[in-house]
């Protein structure tokens, strides 16, 4: 029996508790994250990768794939409404899931494109059907068979969500490819953004910018931040954008977030949200476009200022992945974490200090073939958003750029270390109705003793045996304080050997 050393791939049954090395939490909405524990100042990595390497034979690269997962199909791709969508996004407020993405005709990020949204009010139990959250700007090109649709012309890009005192505005970023001799550019003419209401109603469109361009012949105008009935909320939505926990990953009006410069010269795409470590630094990830490693960028004022971004040690697909963290302070990573193109599957990465990212989970595997053609297409689950609630993580991505679908993951279905065992066992112990306080101290204890032995190179014989007597222990309180049913999730929890 081979046991695993420091990190279990442990599918954790019980509940989520917090963990005794932490870094901070950004709740949902922007509000200042909550430092829960500190950790060393020594000398340290930004972020390190180190979960085991992908395995590129292996269609779940290797990794576990997690249990307790429900899927829902958000948009299915039709030519009558569009067999291109993109860049979802996904927010929650006030029980209510919100979720938007980019739509177009046939190819990428081709003029006409738009942008459309849903909600769900129970929890994501169920979903609204979709609508347009932004009419398309502009006239989409007749096809052109082998084309990649690239033309001059105006586009929309999902840009996520603002959540203003308790109101949600969808957000769309606008901009043209303009056509400079051979080359084309992207010119960006800023933002736009509406109200949703919890039941899906939708506000005006209006622009966030004091300016705003001409709009295309027999397209509508929308007024813009000059107004005085708009002025105050598009500051405001401005502002809460501007916060490196809620940055888009597209800016085109400045263009910073495009070809960003690396330490070492590499350019660099689609940055993530911030999410901050225990002694208040900023960290956002940024893909590398040519490494197949994902870059790190640090701040130590709160995102005025970032140190460059350097390369990491953590794989990437050349994707957009998307960061954040859990309610009780973990970081985590949703993307395609391998390299050196493949977006499948997608998964999901986790460090409990913020820094060693050391435990991977799939949350989809093995796509689909694509059903329709179109420029810049490829099969896979890809440019995942999420968002954290108490109990569950919400992440939506589109599939083969076709469809768009949300995956619930409980947060209890996350892999967790053996170092955070002992605390789920005692917090598990105490929420499962153990009437006996000292037996759940005592198993946490037990626990713990193990966790330490195995950090000491103690046998794999000796802490196997060891391993046993602990179940042993845990199913002789069946009938005397723990029910049946918590003894067999206990048993299976503190399982830490491979095979075991």
């Amino acid at each position: 029996m081979k046991l695993v050393r420091k990190t279990a791939w442990i599918t954790a049954a019980i509940i989520a508790v917090p963990l005794p090395v932490l870094a901070a939490t950004a709740a949902p909405g922007g509000a200042p994250p909550q430092v829960v524990a500190a950790v060393p100042t020594a000398a340290r990595p930004l972020v390190d990768w180190t979960a085991p390497y992908p395995q590129t034979d292996s269609p779940t690269r290797g990794y576990p794939v997690l249990g307790g997962l429900s899927t829902t199909e958000l948009y299915h791709a039709a030519p009558s409404t569009g067999t291109y969508s993109h860049h979802p996004m996904v927010t929650y407020q006030g029980g209510t899931l919100f979720a938007s993405w980019s739509n177009g005709v046939v190819n990428e990020d081709n003029p006409g494109q738009r942008v459309l949204g849903t909600v769900s009010t129970d929890g994501g139990g169920g979903w609204a059907g979709w609508e347009v959250y932004f009419p398309p700007q502009d006239q989409t090109p007749p096809d052109e068979p082998g084309s990649d649709g690239r033309v001059p012309g105006r586009v929309l890009t999902a840009d996520g969500y603002a959540t203003i005192g308790g109101d949600v505005y969808a957000v769309a970023e606008v901009w043209d490819w303009v056509q400079k001799g051979d080359d084309r550019t992207q010119k960006g003419w800023g933002r736009i953004a509406r109200r949703v209401a919890p039941d899906g109603t939708l506000g005006p469109i209006f622009w966030l910018e004091p300016t705003s361009p001409e709009p295309k012949p027999g397209f509508p105008s929308y007024p813009n931040a000059s107004d005085p009935r708009y002025g105050a909320i598009a500051r405001q939505i401005t502002a809460y954008l501007a916060d490196p926990r809620n940055t888009p990953p597209w800016d085109y009006k400045s263009g910073w977030t495009e070809d960003h410069p690396a330490a070492d010269g590499q350019t660099l795409g689609h940055v993530t949200h911030a999410y901050v470590q225990a002694d208040g630094t900023y960290v956002r990830l940024w893909r590398g476009n040519n490494t197949g490693k994902l870059y790190a960028q640090a701040s130590h004022d709160r995102g005025r200022t970032w140190d460059p971004a350097i390369r990491t040690s953590m794989p990437d697909a050349r994707s957009k992945s998307f960061a954040g963290q859990l309610p009780d302070g973990q970081a985590y990573v949703v993307g395609n974490e391998q390299p050196p193109t493949q977006r499948d599957p997608m998964s999901i990465s986790l460090a409990s200090d913020g820094v060693h990212f050391d435990r991977v989970g799939v949350i989809r595997y093995a796509a689909p073939p694509l059903r329709y053609t179109g420029g810049h297409k490829n099969p896979g689950f890809e440019y995942p958003s999420a968002i954290a609630t108490d109990t569950d993580l919400w992440v939506v991505y589109s599939v083969n750029k076709e469809d768009v679908a949300i995956t619930k993951v409980p947060l209890s279905s996350l892999p967790v270390t053996t170092d955070d065992l002992p605390g789920i066992i005692l917090e598990g112990a105490r929420s499962r109705a153990i009437s006996d306080g000292g037996l759940a101290v005592q198993l946490a204890g037990q626990a713990n003793k193990i966790m330490k032995e195995v950090g000491g190179g103690a046998s794999v014989q000796a802490v196997a045996d060891e391993l046993a007597a602990l179940r042993r222990r845990v199913g002789e309180q069946s009938g005397k304080g723990i029910t049946p049913a918590y003894a067999k999730l206990l048993q299976q929890d503190i399982t830490i050997a491979s095979g075991g």
